[in-house]
């Protein structure tokens, strides 16, 4: 057993007053190191040497509006400022679209100055509507609102396309240009 002077035992109390007396007769350099060992393991844990990045940018966004990874997807984002168009993807290339482009298929309907019929899902506590902006034999111009947020247009679809729009994916099922009214599916 190691004799401790005076000297040594005031150091380890000093060291480990939180440990209290060696009641085991653990030798001082034991319990100094185990004390070492806490208070480096303590301040690894705070993360006192790494003071974080210097800003938050917060959540990211592509081009569609949808969620990052970083939050999980859990919340849908806002309408961007800048409204660029939201993009579209084209039909596979081995798609034949149905002549003249007006099946009469798809859950969804959306009409000049009308609200989408029936309403999108909501998605993440957020709503979707889409708008009908104007419309040729093969393309529609559409416009697309996440909750109260501003409009942002879409590039032109065809039948076929899809389109994603932050949490939602539609298919474009159904161009009328007689009857002024596009038909989609959501694609979950």
């Amino acid at each position: 057993m190691l004799n401790r002077s005076g000297r040594d035992q005031e150091r380890s109390d000093t060291l480990c007053l939180f440990i209290g007396p060696d009641p085991q007769g653990l030798p001082v350099r034991a319990l100094r190191f185990t004390c070492a060992a806490i208070v480096l393991l303590a301040a690894g844990c705070t993360g006192a040497a790494d003071p974080g990045p210097a800003s938050d940018p917060g959540p990211t966004s592509d081009a569609g509006g949808a969620a990052s990874a970083s939050d999980g997807g859990a919340t849908a984002a806002t309408v961007p400022d800048d409204l660029d168009p939201i993009p579209v993807t084209p039909a596979p290339a081995d798609f034949t679209p149905p002549s003249g482009g007006c099946t009469g298929e798809g859950m969804h309907l959306v009409q000049p100055g009308k609200p989408t019929d029936p309403a999108l899902p909501e998605r993440a506590g957020e709503t979707l509507s889409i708008g009908l902006h104007s419309l040729d034999d093969a393309t529609a111009s559409l416009t697309a609102t996440i909750g109260n947020g501003e409009p942002r247009p879409i590039d032109p679809a065809a039948v076929g396309d899809t389109i994603e729009i932050d949490l939602w994916t539609l298919s474009v099922t159904s161009i009328c240009p007689d009857t002024k009214q596009v038909e989609f599916d959501v694609i979950d």
